[in-house]
């Protein structure tokens, strides 16, 4: 069952889905939290955006068809429009990286009230800058019953804008032109990197990217938060399982950072930890067709059964192994 449902954070609602198992009284829930730029609740980019994405991109629905399986998998789960973003009150071009994590936490704190799930057994997803929000509400101790990775980082977000920048340039001209055309946003990112990243140190508040043919200002303030508050600083406070997954082929965020964050999980002492690392898939864990395809290409592409297999293991099994889950 899926109820619409809202919380309010800094007086904004933010709207989303609660999907509900059936027949299950108060199950264990696990809360989505959406990547980078404008998102919606389903884990797709907000093509209403027209600012942001000129060219609509296509619906990947990650989280519709992840909050199936864990539905399957007898626990509830909540995805959330983010703010300014899909049916969600508020301004998505001005929001900073802690007010990101304030929705989220407002989520959990609304999930912990809620008298139709187990307030106890609250886990957290998050996708790409999603999993960078959710790792620092992990961190706060906030008595999380797990945390999944999805494509992910460990180190600053500069070092992977430079990664991003430099293996773009080195795909044929053909593939450079069309990502231009399909997703103006990254590819003017990609020109102006070394540009974007010393605004970001100064202090700046806008960056304009583009040209005559398309063109946003790019609001900064929330990449001078990423730049300040890198993953690994966050890692060795994370106690409850986790579970990270990566696509070996992932354009986004390189697949050594999950194994970065294994590795740092572990040496704080956490052995609760499940890595994933998935030949042939991207960041939306998508199978690709040639090592170099790009990930607006591949997004037309179902969710790949290996991850869907791995996440099921996990929650069944492993996760269930737990001493505080029995």
């Amino acid at each position: 069952m899926e109820k619409l449902a809202y919380f309010t954070s800094k007086n904004t609602k933010i709207q989303g889905t609660l999907t509900l198992p059936d027949g299950i009284n108060k199950p264990p829930v696990c809360l989505f939290i959406g990547g980078s730029f404008p998102q919606t609740r389903d884990g797709n980019l907000d093509n209403s955006k027209e600012d942001w994405f000129p060219t609509a991109l296509p619906e990947r629905n990650l989280f519709k068809d992840e909050a199936k399986l864990f539905q399957e998998l007898d626990y509830a789960t909540f995805r959330y429009d983010k703010r300014g973003c899909g049916k969600s009150e508020g301004n998505f071009n001005t929001v900073d990286l802690f007010g990101l994590v304030d929705d989220a936490r407002e989520a959990i704190k609304w999930l912990k009230s809620s008298p139709e799930i187990n307030n106890n057994r609250i886990g957290i997803l998050g996708q790409s800058e999603g999993a960078v929000i959710a790792l620092m509400l992990a961190a706060e101790d906030l008595d999380l019953a797990f945390y999944i990775w999805q494509g992910g980082i460990y180190n600053n977000i500069e070092t992977i804008f430079e990664w991003q920048r430099d293996n773009f340039w080195k795909l044929e001209q053909e593939a450079i032109d069309n990502f231009k055309n399909t997703f103006p946003l990254m590819y003017w990112v990609y020109v102006k990197t070394d540009e974007l990243c010393d605004k970001i140190k100064q202090g700046e508040t806008y960056l304009r990217l583009g040209d005559e043919t398309w063109s946003k200002d790019l609001y900064l303030p929330l990449y001078k938060q990423h730049f300040d508050y890198p993953p690994f600083g966050f890692i060795s406070k994370i106690k409850c399982p986790v579970l990270l997954l990566h696509g070996e082929l992932d354009h986004n965020t390189p697949y050594t950072e999950a194994l970065l964050a294994e590795e740092a999980l572990k040496q704080s002492g956490n052995t609760q930890v499940t890595t994933h690392i998935f030949s042939g898939l991207d960041h939306s864990f998508r199978r690709l067709g040639t090592p170099d395809e790009d990930f607006v290409t591949a997004m037309k592409r179902p969710l790949d059964v290996e991850v869907t297999k791995a996440i099921r293991k996990w929650i069944k099994s492993d996760l269930k192994l737990r001493s505080y889950d029995l």
